[in-house]
């Protein structure tokens, strides 16, 4: 299963990069030894806005991994004039503490001096090179989930068990599918009746996923999983951005008994609400950069309510 990070290269209201740039396949793993699992020996570059990127930051604090996983955060805005990168900072007197780098793609660059492309979160980072060595959210999770369990913490939950590795696979990819890729992919429709798909596979998914919840407290039973960690980060930015920004209103989150019940007991999980952060949400998908706001799609619109979170 292959996440998309596209939403975390560019924003999905601009145009593509060109097929000139320079790519990289960052896709090392743990678990075919290209990665040493050590302590202390890589940094997790990611960002608060990114639907794909935040649930590694998730996973990480739920299972204590970020006690030997240390993590830096990108501004959620593009700086101006600087549309294909990743920043720390207003400037790039502003550098991650740890890789001592201004712009995410030096960290591509330590890999191909030549890169010019555009740099995606999250990336994970080799401490003691410099380089980038995986850009891949669906990759991060599994590897960490399945493969650090010796730096897990001993009350850790066991979000990828062995015996329903094959169900929570499916249920992942179901969401991803359904779910996580809808907003993107509806951005790009040429026709009515694409939108109409989209909007239909959409909503059909939050009505089957509410009445799985109706007698269980996560969406596999009893027990969190990954799969739990990929539907919240999607559901968080759904009333925020996707109703609004994406043409998915026939329902909000909160219609959704189960669902909205669900998201809100995540919610209160110190993983969960460490990492969820709205203000990053609404300037990232709305306002794009830190250019002045002078155009209607820039503005945030004026009745999203998040105080509900906290009721």
């Amino acid at each position: 299963m292959a996440d998309n990070n596209q939403a975390c290269e560019w924003h999905p209201g601009k145009a593509p990069a060109t097929s000139e740039k320079k790519t990289l396949d960052l896709t090392a793993l743990f678990s075919t030894g290209e990665l040493p699992i050590e302590s202390d020996r890589y940094r997790l570059i990611w960002g608060k806005f990114c639907p794909w990127a935040t649930p590694v930051a998730i996973e990480l604090e739920l299972l204590g991994l970020d006690k030997v996983v240390s993590n830096g955060v990108v501004q959620p805005l593009r700086r101006v004039g600087l549309p294909t990168d990743w920043v720390f900072g207003a400037d790039d007197s502003v550098k991650d503490p740890v890789l001592n780098i201004a712009r995410l793609s030096e960290s591509y660059r330590q890999v191909e001096p030549d890169f010019d492309g555009r740099a995606s979160v999250p990336t994970l980072v080799d401490v003691k090179t410099g380089k980038a060595v995986n850009n891949q959210s669906a990759d991060l999770l599994n590897e960490f989930a399945r493969y650090w369990r010796d730096y897990q913490d001993t009350d850790a939950p066991d979000i990828y068990p062995e015996n329903r590795a094959n169900e929570v696979a499916a249920l992942d990819q179901i969401i991803l599918t359904d779910i996580s890729q809808v907003p993107g992919e509806i951005q790009s429709v040429k026709s009515q009746s694409e939108y109409d798909e989209l909007a239909q596979r959409f909503f059909n998914r939050l009505e089957w996923l509410d009445n799985q919840l109706a007698d269980s407290k996560y969406v596999l039973g009893d027990q969190i999983t990954l799969s739990d960690i990929r539907l919240f980060v999607s559901l968080v930015r759904f009333d925020v951005v996707y109703y609004y920004q994406n043409k998915l209103n026939a329902h909000r989150l909160v219609d959704y008994q189960n669902l909205w019940r669900y998201a809100k007991d995540l919610y209160k999980q110190p993983a969960f609400k460490n990492n969820t952060d709205f203000d990053a949400i609404k300037k990232h998908f709305y306002q794009v950069s830190e250019e002045p706001v002078t155009s209607f799609d820039r503005v945030i619109p004026f009745g999203i309510d998040l105080d509900k979170w906290k009721e």
